[in-house]
């Protein structure tokens, strides 16, 4: 570090170490040449000394000003770099006390009448350049009162919107990289009478949202549950994403047929994701939710249908969009369509509130759970200690409790409603009916739950496509024989 700083020190202080040294000696010089020929050679000699003196030492008490003061002690304050309008300022004021003693000093001129030549030319020019010092004088008050500092992302609203971070603020303008890492170059008096947004202020999170319209007729309750569930699922997929504050959804708006909601999420800082990225996590989130629990957006009513309208709301509670929830799931894809039409009409339909519990880990169970809608976390207790660990997460289509339903063996985690949730569940008693049936199908359903159980396995992460299906077709058959003591009776005719 002091290399460095000694390193930009030594040139112009050199420069002025060599203009003072001559100052010193310059008489000696000067009069050993003694002639009257070379008298207008030492006035000349002798302004240039006086003026590269006063130069000099400006430049060289500039450069200390930057070195130890913007980037030394307003950097270190900020946390940020220093201006860069305001360190061109103190470099002109520098200079201008330069000049000033040159003429003053050097020439023996009157100082009063430089001034009031200057401020002749500068009204002249003020009338000619006012738009160029409105940007100035907007950009020194900008970074006088720091709405905003570089690295800030901020919106500027008007008819042509730019959102961007802060990469430099000088004389004229203020430039934003945007999120396609583009430059946008604003003039500063744009930014006297626009409203802008920090994003970064009064901290580095900032709260964003999105909209979704609904027909009127379907319930308030169950969109709000399906949006929310997306929502949630969605954060914490990247950094960015935050988990908390929690994402929310309001009803926004209403007419006779629609209902505007807006779902509310948070971001932490823009460095490696922008808010249109973090818009596509969120909404591609909640359309996969919506498709699961049957819910589309609402669209013109104006259109003219020459055929029977689409299904435009799916539910739980009707056997046959429950046949097709089941058809959805891998464990069932064996069954014929009577055996899923019989299936669906015989499990329960169950809700549970935001934070219930639907299952503990380690306790008993004969049954399994398929979530229609919603989103739940499931937890284990690592270590035999109280405190549970979050390993996941089931969104809507998703099924758990199988091997509590096949086997009868104890639940291996904690499941809790991370919003409100609509659930099926499928007993014993379900699945002795349809084995009783068609035994033959506990040897698929094996298969599938093995393939399930591999695929979760970390042991098997880095396995081969073939020890992946060794171990498969082992679990299955591991399976299939705690299924056939489970279900006693059904396997022996």
């Amino acid at each position: 570090m002091a290399r460095t700083i000694v390193k930009r020190l030594w040139s112009p202080f050199l420069i002025f170490l060599v203009f003072a040294t001559v100052t010193i000696f310059s008489r000696d010089l000067i009069l050993q040449f003694g002639a009257k020929a070379i008298s207008q050679t030492q006035k000349v000699l002798a302004y240039v000394i006086q003026i590269g003196i006063w130069l000099s030492a400006a430049h060289f008490l500039n450069r200390i000003s930057v070195v130890f003061f913007w980037e030394g002690l307003v950097q270190r304050t900020l946390g940020t770099p220093a201006p860069r309008l305001l360190r061109d300022l103190m470099t002109v004021i520098i200079y201008l006390i330069a000049v000033t003693g040159i003429i003053g000093l050097v020439f023996q001129k009157d100082v009063t009448g430089f001034w009031a030549a200057s401020g002749v030319a500068g009204l002249v020019l003020g009338l000619a350049l006012q738009n160029i010092i409105v940007d100035i004088f907007t950009g020194l008050a900008v970074n006088i009162d720091r709405p905003f500092k570089i690295g800030d992302w901020i919106t500027i609203h008007g008819s042509d919107g730019f959102t961007g971070k802060i990469v430099e603020t000088n004389w004229r303008t203020t430039r934003l990289e945007n999120e396609v890492n583009n430059i946008i170059i604003v003039p500063n008096r744009q930014l006297s009478t626009a409203v802008v947004t920090n994003y970064y202020a009064p901290d580095q999170r900032s709260r964003h949202e999105t909209s979704f319209i609904f027909d009127f007729a379907v319930p308030t309750e169950r969109v709000r549950r399906v949006i929310l569930a997306g929502a949630k699922a969605a954060m914490g997929k990247r950094k960015e994403l935050l988990e908390k504050p929690e994402p929310s959804v309001i009803v926004n708006a209403m007419n006779s047929t629609d209902v505007e909601y807006k779902v509310r999420y948070w971001l932490t800082p823009w460095n490696s994701m922008a808010p249109g990225m973090a818009r596509n996590y969120v909404v591609t989130s909640i359309l996969e939710h919506l498709t699961q629990a049957g819910l589309y957006p609402a669209y013109p009513k104006q259109d003219i249908f020459y055929a029977e309208l689409p299904e435009r709301v799916l539910d739980s509670k009707s056997v046959e969009d429950r046949t097709q929830l089941l058809g959805r799931i891998e464990m069932f894809e064996h069954l014929e369509i009577d055996e899923l039409r019989d299936l669906a009409t015989n499990m329960a339909l169950r809700s549970f509130s935001n934070g219930e519990r639907l299952i503990e880990q380690g306790a008993a169970g004969e049954s399994m759970f398929i979530l229609s809608e919603g989103l739940l976390h499931a937890f284990i207790n690592t270590n035999g200690s109280e405190e549970k660990l979050r390993v996941g997460e089931i969104n809507p289509g998703q099924f758990f409790g199988e091997m509590s339903l096949l086997t009868g063996e104890p639940r291996s985690a904690s499941i809790v409603a991370a919003t409100d949730v609509v659930v099926h569940e499928i007993t014993k008693d379900h699945i002795t009916k349809l084995l009783t049936k068609r035994p033959e199908i506990a040897n698929s359903i094996s298969k599938v739950v093995a393939h399930r159980r591999v695929l979760n396995s970390q042991a098997m992460a880095n396995a081969t496509v073939e020890e992946r299906i060794q171990e498969t077709e082992s679990m299955a058959k591991q399976i299939m024989t705690k299924m056939k003591a489970f279900f006693k009776g059904v396997f022996d005719h």
